[in-house]
């Protein structure tokens, strides 16, 4: 292996990065911890978003320039979803002023519609006060790593991101585009030597070609930092071991090839089970920072403890919270709490006010929080994606802790999985669960594997555990295997292959039946 090449050392980093690192970790924990300071930043951001957008259309209609207290905002602003806010936002998109957020908001992330709107894709504000604040939780990311790491020199390599097209799509007035792509756009200047890929690279559409063309590109660099969306690591790292190989290089590892890897930025999906395949095909155990992110305001937590799970709720950065009991999404009543009120191991729907126009706006998402003080939490799950046949509401998170059981009864590598259910499987018309795996390794023995996901079902929700009773109601699950590339021919058959769309942990009848034609034929 040849010379990589590199940054020179300390001509981005040094003692002041690491000193302003040391000191956002220090305040941050601090507000952590304590009850009043909490309270006080999360109050203001909520006061600084009220203030702002006072004399907006909305703003005027809330009485937003009267809010005195956080029971004003509840008393005054009700709770909404993407269709409670879409006329707002497409009169914003035809270049009208004030309604939302104060001016022109010129920017709108497109993302999909995964949540319970009618819409196909919501376009959501992103304005220039959010990408500030983005701007400086990106650094707070960044900031927990190297003083859990105790790393100085990250910066004296690069940093590559997998991340959409950083293209801007006119729309009339505005621009439509993806908020990972914009904030490519928004790196500091500094810091933009450290960014791979480069142009044309970093543009390209088709996103399995661009990992191809990253992989072929950047061999002799120095990479020393990996962003993105977790479950693409372990694609790319493939292909730059095929692209080394193909140049007649020896390589078993991804750190045979970059040396000096030591930490993965990841998100967007539960990072657990491609722990395994990541670190194989890296060679080594690396760091693997999560981070929980929407386009509705940016970064929310991330990693504070390493190797162990769970993320910490980052207060101070443009967003108040709200969190609804998971059981009353949805409903017109529904209780809400303050992040200061929230209790341990009890689930919520994520309420959102924004620094670009979202007031009380619900995300579709649950969390559970594993600590209060400091709120330490986990994502569990969409609330318009459970399973159910009987009642039993199995979330994302149950299914992804009964793989990872199975996975270490029955010893195997898993690139992904998703799971179903289907009914009418016997004559007395019960239903099972469907659990599609693309195995990267296969278990000895597919039998246990099955068994051993279905007694981690068991141990997840009581009401499957009662109703897996002697099949009582439900059959035991069937797990169909993909063979090697499923997941990218899956992704190209829903037209999904970008870094935006993550495989789905629980699929419906249309992705069911294309997961199905993939399959391996039955011995």
């Amino acid at each position: 292996m040849g010379t990589l090449k590199t940054i020179p050392a300390g001509s981005v980093t040094g003692p002041a990065l690491w000193a302003a690192a040391k000191l956002r970790v220090a305040l941050w924990n601090r507000t952590a911890r304590s009850r009043s300071a909490l309270e006080g930043r999360q109050l203001e951001q909520l006061r600084r978003n009220l203030k702002a957008a006072a004399g907006t259309e909305f703003g005027r209609a809330h009485g937003f320039d009267s809010v005195k207290s956080y029971q004003d905002f509840k008393d005054r602003v009700p709770l909404g979803a993407y269709p409670d806010f879409e006329p707002y936002l497409e009169r914003m998109r035809q270049g009208e002023r004030d309604i939302l957020w104060p001016g022109l908001v010129r920017y709108y992330g497109q993302s999909s519609g995964s949540s319970n709107t009618k819409a196909e894709h919501k376009f959501l504000p992103i304005s220039d006060a959010q990408i500030r604040w983005q701007q400086k939780a990106g650094f707070d990311v960044l900031a927990r790593y190297l003083e859990l790491s105790g790393d100085r020199s990250l910066t004296s390599g690069f940093a590559l991101g997998l991340f959409p097209p950083s293209a801007l799509k006119p729309s009339g007035p505005v621009y439509i585009t993806t908020n990972p792509g914009l904030m490519q756009l928004q790196v500091p200047f500094p810091a933009r030597r450290l960014q791979l890929p480069q142009n044309p690279i970093r543009d390209m559409d088709n996103y399995d070609q661009k990992l191809e063309r990253i992989a072929e590109a950047y061999l002799d660099h120095d990479v020393r930092s990996v962003s993105g969306t977790t479950c693409w690591f372990p694609i790319l790292f493939e292909k730059v071991l095929a692209a080394a190989q193909a140049k007649g290089r020896r390589a078993e590892a991804v750190k045979d090839i970059w040396p000096n890897l030591r930490v993965l930025f990841g998100g967007g999906v539960h990072a657990g089970p491609y722990r395994q395949l990541i670190d194989r095909l890296v060679g080594q155990r690396i760091v693997l920072m999560d981070n929980y992110n929407a386009t509705e305001g940016g970064l929310f937590a991330c990693t504070d403890r390493l190797d162990e799970g769970g993320m910490l709720m980052i207060p101070d950065r443009g967003v108040f919270y709200e969190l609804v009991p998971r059981e009353e999404h949805g409903k017109p009543n529904a209780r809400r709490y303050a992040l200061w009120e929230a209790e341990p191991h009890t689930e919520y729907s994520v309420v959102l006010t924004t620094s670009s126009g979202l007031f009380a706006y619900a995300i579709g998402d649950s969390i559970r929080f594993t600590s209060v003080f400091p709120h330490r939490m986990e994502f569990t799950g969409r609330m318009s994606g459970m399973l159910s046949l009987t009642q039993e509401l199995t979330s994302y998170v149950e299914i992804e802790r009964a793989v990872a059981q199975a996975a270490l009864a029955e010893p195997c590598a898993i690139v992904e999985f998703a799971a179903s259910t289907e009914v009418g499987v016997d004559a007395t018309a019960k239903g099972r669960y469907l659990l599609f795996v693309e195995f990267e390794r296969d278990p000895e023995s597919l039998e246990k594997f099955t068994a051993a996901f279905d007694a981690g079902l068991r141990a997840q929700n009581r009401v499957y555990r009662e109703h897996r009773s002697q099949d009582v109601a439900i059959l035991p699950p069937r797990v169909v295997q993909l063979p090697r590339g499923a997941t990218q021919r899956f992704f190209r058959e829903m037209g999904e292959a970008t870094v935006q769309h993550k495989f789905p942990r629980i699929v419906d009848e249309r992705r069911r039946e294309i997961l199905q034609s993939l399959a391996r034929p039955t011995p």
